[in-house]
């Protein structure tokens, strides 16, 4: 059964969304030629825009958001005001939902008065401080009792998850950015058919941005088919240019029986198990949890379920007995989505960032940060600390690298080693800290990640797959291209004024 009737905005409502975007932007145009051929009406109209720039520059520099995002806005509404105002509020209040919709979802889930009365395991400093700032922001707790496993490549663990999968005997939930015709997609396809005509539960969720272009008709057709399935499209997109269509689905998740999930920056395509040549090899990695934490991701998954169907389910149908686990270390699933009003992974990144006191490894495929992270990173690395950071050579968009290369100078200046993967792309997405915390999961370093989309991942802490993170990012290092000083410093001109210009922008990237 399809699941895709979710409640988003009618297409007569986009029609007209569209009709308004165009009509303004018609407005401000029209309003400078007639300024600038000297019309009376035209005058009044550009100083009525000027005085509604200022105020809504003024409520955004009085908001939360960060500075170099405050900095982007205020230039295009400066420069376009009834155009870009209109656009600002667009984007600005689309991402959350409503406080009355957010009860809604609350009520319908019924997650929330379960996780909010867990208490969280007690630790060293790090880990206290990092579990109060996820629970506060997102409401996950901490966990001791589950095991961690780390990935360090996507076809060992997409093999390690078919393997679970087939082991099903009461559900599957599986939600991924991208869904995408081919081998990967059959495999799991074959073993989804066997489950369903077994009477065991599946439910999936893609994004359909992420898989638009991926995923067939005719794929899609055949999931249907399965009993017991069904599958939902996060915000179809249909006619639409509504700048809401920025907040994205980016999570990928896979739950299986609630007792096992697996959670990183990988899809459900072939290049990601090296089926198929985009950029060389492809990098990437996940982590696989076996424990109470995995509640955790339950509940992500069932929120953004209802936020995608408006089928309410409760969600302690879906929570097994968890045994008593002898685990070293502590996990702290969080994530990011439609209920949260919160940037949590933003929050989360900077307090990984500020712990540092030896090491800070750093992995994603997109560096395009504000001022106050990169200041962060640059303060750890005057503090002594042994600062690494591993980008592409090989991009995927090369727009966004060159945004990515327009944020290295003052990390190079003060001395952080960047390396440029060089096998193929680098896809993992990583926080590594002094050997004892890091971070796994979805979330790049951008502000389409930190500030748009919905995203999910884990902290995990004093556990001995940390040590397995830190090798493998630096055997990633070792096979890249450490990108200098004088390499920045020799660039022309002409890429040294682009590069200005793209920081400037970078916000609505």
């Amino acid at each position: 059964m399809l699941q895709n009737e979710r409640i988003t905005t009618p297409i007569w409502k986009k029609i007209i969304y569209l009709i308004l975007t165009l009509f303004v932007f018609a407005i401000q145009i029209t309003i400078y030629y007639f300024t600038l051929v000297g019309s009376y009406q035209s005058i009044i109209l550009y100083y009525i825009g000027i005085g509604l720039a200022l105020v809504v520059i003024l409520y955004i520099i009085n908001s939360d958001a960060s500075a170099s995002y405050k900095l982007t806005w205020v230039a295009l509404i400066s420069f376009l005001p009834f155009f870009f105002i209109f656009i600002y509020f667009s984007n600005t209040t689309a991402k959350r939902l409503p406080k009355r919709k957010r009860k809604k979802l609350e009520v319908a889930i019924k997650e929330h008065n379960i996780i909010k009365h867990r208490e969280y395991p007690n630790s060293d400093n790090v880990t206290n401080r990092l579990a109060k700032l996820i629970y506060q922001d997102s409401i996950y707790p901490c966990y001791n009792n589950t095991d961690v496993k780390f990935f360090s490549d996507a076809s060992i663990k997409h093999e390690h998850m078919l393997n679970t999968i087939k082991n099903a005997k009461k559900y599957v939930f599986l939600e991924y950015f991208i869904l995408s015709d081919g081998v990967l997609l059959e495999e799991l396809i074959s073993v989804l058919a066997e489950l369903g005509n077994k009477g065991i539960e599946i439910k999936i969720i893609y994004d359909d941005i992420g898989s638009k272009r991926a995923l067939s008709s005719k794929t899609i057709n055949r999931l249907i088919d399965i009993p017991n399935l069904k599958l939902a499209v996060y915000e179809p997109l249909g006619l639409n240019i509504n700048p809401a269509v920025n907040y994205r689905d980016h999570r990928k998740i896979c739950i299986v029986d609630g007792l096992y999930a697996y959670c990183g920056g990988d899809n459900l395509a072939d290049e990601y198990i090296h089926l198929k040549k985009r950029f060389g090899f492809w990098r990437d990695n996940a982590l696989f949890y076996d424990g109470e934490a995995v509640f955790s991701f339950i509940a992500m998954f069932l929120n953004m379920w209802y936020s995608s169907t408006k089928e309410k389910i409760d969600v302690v149908q879906y929570i097994p007995k968890y045994e008593a686990k002898e685990t070293t270390g502590f996990v702290i699933p969080f994530s990011d989505g439609p209920d949260c009003d919160k940037h949590v992974a933003y929050d989360v990144f900077l307090s990984l960032i500020t712990s540092a006191t030896k090491t800070l490894y750093i992995s994603t495929p997109y560096f395009i940060i504000d001022d106050e992270m990169i200041n962060a990173i640059c303060l750890a690395k005057k503090s002594g600390v042994d600062v690494k950071l591993l980008v592409p050579k090989i991009p995927d968009k090369k727009t966004v690298f060159m945004f990515t290369r327009a944020h290295y100078k003052k990390l190079l200046y003060n001395g952080v080693e960047i390396y440029e993967y060089i096998p193929g792309f680098n896809h993992a997405k990583n926080i590594i800290v002094d050997d004892k915390y890091a971070f796994c999961g979805t979330i790049n370093m951008d502000y389409r990640s930190l500030f748009l989309h919905y995203e999910c991942g884990s902290v995990i802490s004093l556990n001995a797959e940390v040590k397995e993170m830190s090798k493998d990012f630096l055997a990633a290092c070792a096979v890249s291209d450490n990108y200098t000083l004088d390499e920045w410093n020799d660039r022309n001109i002409f890429g040294k004024f682009f590069a200005f210009l793209l920081r400037i922008f970078a916000p609505m990237l």
